[in-house]
């Protein structure tokens, strides 16, 4: 793969380093000169280059991809083929497979299992609207970058890559434990397909096994066929009925028994979510999922005014209107027993009120009472707990919990740094019990430093809460001496604050000169070039009695200074031995003041050497016998100026 490296594809895309390598192709990281931008570089391998199919799929699917736009697909920018190389142009994403980090700490956590699930599961939806299946859904093909976003990949040639594998190696034994019973009995795939995938995935996370195990591909498929999945809590039985509902119904043998779509997987997955986010509070984990974090007493609240019956007479309160017929109307006993039914309304009105007032105060004191009769119990220490543990421990012990959050660089997200009261303290039962809870690093939003001198970019950078990293030059010919070229991290990357930031400056030319790569590989000589800013080489072979590859020759020579224009022609070895022959170089001193300082430097097959150095008068004839292999010249300097050269 390293043969790679340094290549410019399309005259755009500079291959900096490989990244990972698959079946069908190799991944490279690379850099698009025109944007300014990583991306990754997938090649196809050189043995499906003839296969018109195959690569006609390629295009297709690639193509067909490149028109998914989501923040959980990595993004393909650009397909394209060049000298029998066919390639896609895709976005870098600076993180891990969920493959690896199961393999490392095994199952995940429920809330973010969940988390990544519904983002995937949003993804899948975008995708299948626009009628593009993946078919190879797997936690190989999932990337979880550092804001803990996941991205599927492969996304416009994972059919084409399933397929093939199928047919040309034993790679499908990777992918055999996530495909649907369909896929497994060689039926069409469907947006179900890829639902029943997402749900082995799911199962994973949570588990951190798959739900079916073989000696052998074909086993696995028939147990897709024919098995039913271990219950999650014969797993962990903490996890909730809610995700085992969700996985019988992803996981259903027969298509149309699944979720019709993958948005009604998200909508089951999201309710669960946010479920988990109302019995924990956990406010980032609210921020994480884009949605406003609502407390339990908003929750509660009613939404329309109440009146209670007992205190009708309250301001604002609906008021009772008593309608008098007239007297003269009524006999005497008729106004008297009108009169001694208002009368006992008014006294059962009083006695209402009175009743109420009593049962307040009753609750007052009640509640007082409480507080005197409560117990004191010792507040249990839950620093270092995660906060839903944490707040789970503290009311099992009777105690209310109020949560804050600070920075610390420390303690990881979501676990307490400290409490008050201290957990060595004695409370009451029922008593408030502060928790600050970490918010991890604070992260900050790195400068643009390109084009800063570098001692106002460190001061930018102190300014800012940064520390400057390590500090690396080298020559780029146009740009300002003393200028920033290159940051890492790059600008507007979430970096915690603190971090170190690593600078490429640009040196002056004058403080330059050519570096000496005679006997060097020519890889290595480029390299030493290249890290001084020079791009323009030249290569030329000739024949010369060393070894084959190594540098015999360049131009401008080792020590002289950084040429102007950049450009640099290097001399490699071919392996071949030319004769040797004796001939003379002669030169005149020129006319100048004092004495000179003569050096003849010889140039042929064998490389560059000086042959003659001293100090000469003007006037001076200088003959000297000079041992030539092959095709050779001679260049005359006086005081470290060149003023002629002979061929031989």
């Amino acid at each position: 793969m390293t043969d790679m490296v340094g290549k410019i594809l399309h005259n755009r895309y500079k291959i900096l380093r490989p990244v990972g390598v698959g079946g069908m192709a190799e991944v490279y990281l690379a850099q698009d000169m025109l944007l300014d931008r990583e991306v990754a570089v997938k090649i196809l391998r050189a043995q499906f280059n003839n296969d018109k199919s195959l690569l006609e799929q390629f295009r297709r699917e690639a193509q067909s991809a490149a028109s998914l736009i989501h923040p959980s697909i990595v993004n393909i920018f650009d397909v394209c083929e060049e000298n029998s190389l066919y390639f896609i142009v895709m976005e870098y994403v600076d993180g891990r497979t969920l493959k690896s980090i199961l393999e490392e700490q095994g199952p995940l956590k429920p809330f973010w299992a969940v988390h990544i699930a519904c983002e995937l599961a949003a993804a899948l939806q975008h995708a299948h609207n626009r009628n593009i299946i993946h078919c190879d859904i797997k936690p190989h093909n999932v990337l979880i970058n550092k804001s803990m976003t996941p991205k599927i990949a492969d996304f416009g040639i994972a059919r084409m890559v399933t397929s093939q594998t199928m047919v040309y190696t034993s790679s499908v034994i990777g992918s055999v434990h996530y495909l649907s019973p369909e896929q497994a009995g060689g039926c069409p795939v469907t947006a179900q397909s890829d639902i029943y995938s997402l749900g082995i995935v799911l199962y994973e996370m949570l588990t951190g096994h798959v739900p079916f195990d073989g000696k052998t591909a074909v086993a696995v498929a028939m147990m897709h066929l024919e098995k039913t999945p271990p219950p999650l809590k014969s797993y962990d039985p903490d996890l909730p009925d809610s995700l085992q509902e969700v996985i019988d119904k992803a996981l259903a043998k027969d298509p149309a028994d699944r979720y019709a779509t993958a948005e009604e997987m998200w909508q089951d997955l999201y309710n669960i979510k946010t479920k988990m986010l109302q019995e924990s509070v956990e406010e980032d984990y609210a921020e994480m999922l884009g949605i406003t974090a609502i407390s339990k007493n908003e929750l509660a609240e009613p939404t329309g005014k109440i009146y209670d019956w007992a205190n009708d007479n309250e301001e604002g309160a609906p008021e009772e209107t008593i309608i008098m017929k007239p007297a003269f109307n009524k006999s005497t006993d008729e106004i008297v027993q009108e009169a001694a039914a208002i009368n006992r309304r008014e006294r059962r009105n009083k006695y209402i009120k009175l009743f109420a007032l009593v049962a307040i105060l009753s609750a007052v004191f009640l509640m007082v009472g409480n507080v005197f009769s409560r117990k004191t119990v010792d507040v249990p220490n839950v620093v270092g707990k995660s906060v839903v543990e944490a707040q789970k421990t503290l009311e099992k012990s009777g105690f209310t919990v109020k949560l804050d959050e600070e920075y610390d660089e420390k303690v990881t997200p979501g676990y307490v740094i400290k409490q008050e009261p201290e957990g060595i303290s004695k409370r009451k039962e029922g008593s408030e019990i502060t928790l600050v809870v970490s918010k991890g690093l604070e992260m900050l939003e790195m400068p643009d430093l390109i084009g800063r001198k570098l001692d106002n970019a460190k001061k930018f950078l102190s300014d800012l809460g940064y520390e400057t990293g390590v500090v690396t030059y080298k020559f780029v010919a146009g740009k300002p001496a003393d200028s920033v070229l290159e940051q890492a991290p790059k600008a507007k990357n979430k970096t915690p604050k603190g971090s170190k930031v690593d600078l490429v400056v640009c040196r002056d030319p004058k403080d330059l000169s050519m570096p000496d790569v005679m006997g060097s590989s020519l890889n290595d000589a480029k390299k030493a070039l290249t890290e001084l800013g020079i791009m323009d080489i030249t290569v030329r072979y000739v024949e010369s009695g060393s070894s084959e590859g190594s540098i015999v020759g360049m131009e401008p020579p080792a020590g002289s200074k950084f040429a102007a224009d950049g450009k640099v022609v290097l001399q490699v070895s071919s392996g071949s031995h030319p004769q040797s022959v004796n001939k003379y170089a002669e030169f005149v001193v020129p006319q100048g003041s004092g004495t000179q300082d003569v050096q003849i430097i010889l140039i042929d097959a064998n490389g560059q050497r000086t042959v003659y150095q001293g100090a000469q008068k003007a006037g001076v004839r200088i003959r000297q016998k000079v041992e030539v292999t092959g095709s050779g010249k001679v260049q005359f300097f006086c005081n470290n100026k060149m003023v002629e050269e002979k061929n031989l």
